[in-house]
């Protein structure tokens, strides 16, 4: 039975490679079929979610300067 998804990286592509004797490798990360998530890229930080850290602090600066702003008048 061959898995439907990869464990690593959620994809749904899979190729047999023949130099591992046909054994599925998924096309996106290159993660055998089966082999456990590499913990390595799940330490990791997506982008979108660097991105978001670093908009909440702009938010929360922006917030800070009104604050000290509105508190000087």
């Amino acid at each position: 039975m061959s898995p439907a998804v990869c464990q690593n990286c959620g994809s749904r592509s899979f190729r047999a490679d023949r130099s591992l004797g046909g054994r599925l490798i998924c096309q996106t990360c290159g993660t055998p079929a089966g082999s456990r998530p590499a913990r390595s890229a799940r330490a990791r930080p997506s982008r979108t979610d660097r991105h978001r850290r670093r908009l909440w602090l702009v938010l929360l600066a922006i917030v800070l300067v009104m604050v000290v702003v509105l508190s000087a008048l």
